[in-house]
């Protein structure tokens, strides 16, 4: 039997408060430990009560969430604080929390209601909890491995837990890569008979902004490939999140627009209400579209399989697809079409992972040929291509 999930909820508001606590407590794995209104009490409370999770406004009276953060990072406090932030609140506000380590932001409605808080509060709780207590009887161990390329066998790769713990700090900085695991990774992929690819697409969700806050700065301004991101985001906060890794990062980061030319050395990402795919005009060129999807025929947008399945049908076998930190399934699918047609696929590693629910669907649906940590992905990237594209 699994033990309860302690909670904390840091909440100014009192509506939003008993909002919470009446979701998240009526939930058997769940107990609401503390309810606190401001920074300083939340502060004693996660020092005293040491709970699993704190559920946080970001913009607390007394203590911000920010200095809340600081000051917990200074202290080697370490727990799970999900922040919640609107769009009214600082961007900045949001970026600064990712940078501090905050587990990830849920951005919060005008209008909270039950339903939002069991689809992103409660949900993204209980999955990291399942990613976290995962039966050592499975058939792989899911941390940093290579699988060959039927998929059936793995050989693991030394990871590197300690330095993963050690690389945040208060600016976003290029983090240092396992070198053993990218020259490992880089030795299977060169012995398959992968064709030079044309682009990269990635798939991300539950925890992507602070996943891509650390892997995309680490990519040099003249990658040589375009970049398609398709990233659950809301459509109110999609166009912050570019602006923001615009500002840490090297290489171009843009919102896609509808019948663009998709050009190298440029990162595509999808706007918050729009399923992103690709297709190619008369004279051969790469475009962006968007499927408008008004009956819902994709649980997510922006979709990954939609992105997925049309790269499949356009470029074939000329792609590197990958799939991030995310709750749910969604990119498998399409995965499974990109690896049929000799497609390198890529899977982050569980221990980098804020959420592991879409790397480990597609590697259990064994359609991955290489899982890598979020620290080690912009680094075999540039060394792949640099070796694919002589």
């Amino acid at each position: 039997m699994l033990g309860a999930i302690r909670i904390l909820i840091a909440e100014d508001s009192k509506t939003v408060s008993a909002l919470l606590n009446n979701v998240l407590a009526n939930h058997y794995r769940i107990e609401v430990v503390s309810v606190v209104n401001n920074g300083i009490d939340a502060y004693k409370s996660i020092v005293s009560i040491k709970p699993d999770f704190v559920v946080m406004n970001i913009d607390l009276p007394l203590m911000g969430g920010i200095e809340l953060l600081k000051l917990l990072k200074k202290e080697n406090i370490q727990t799970n604080i999900l922040i919640m932030s609107s769009l009214a609140q600082n961007k900045d506000l949001s970026s600064r929390a990712l940078d501090l380590g905050a587990f990830d932001i849920i951005y919060k409605p005008r209008n909270m209601t039950a339903d939002f808080i069991r689809e992103n509060i409660l949900s993204v709780i209980l999955e990291n909890t399942r990613n976290n207590t995962v039966s050592s009887d499975s058939a792989f161990d899911y941390n940093s491995v290579i699988f060959n390329s039927n998929a059936k066998e793995a050989v693991e790769i030394e990871d590197n837990e300690k330095t993963y713990m050690d690389k945040f700090d208060d600016n976003v900085k290029i983090i240092p890569y396992n070198q053993k695991q990218v020259a490992t990774a880089l030795s299977i992929s060169f012995r398959k008979p992968f064709k030079a690819p044309l682009l990269v697409a990635i798939g991300i969700s539950t925890g992507g902004p602070r996943a891509l806050r650390i892997m995309l700065p680490s990519l040099p301004k003249d990658f040589p490939l375009p970049i398609l991101i398709s990233q659950h985001i809301p459509k109110e906060f999609s166009t912050s999140l570019i602006s923001s890794l615009q500002d840490i990062s090297n290489i171009k980061i843009k919102e896609a627009q509808v019948d663009e030319e998709i050009l190298p050395s440029i990162v595509y990402i999808s706007p918050g209400d729009k399923n992103m795919g690709i297709y190619m005009d008369s004279k051969g060129k790469l475009r962006i579209k968007f499927y408008p999807d008004p009956d819902k025929k994709f649980v997510y947008t922006p979709c990954v399989d939609y992105l997925f399945n049309t790269i499949d049908e356009v470029v074939k076998d000329k792609a590197i697809a990958i799939v991030m930190t995310g709750m749910g399934n969604d990119g498998t699918s399409g995965m499974t079409k990109l690896y049929n047609d000799n497609n390198l696929t890529i899977a982050q590693d569980k221990l980098s992972c804020t959420v592991y629910g879409m790397p480990r669907s597609a590697i259990e649906s064994k359609v991955v040929h290489v899982v890598l940590s979020l620290y080690d992905i912009a680094e075999f990237l540039v060394q792949y291509l640099r070796g694919k594209l002589k």
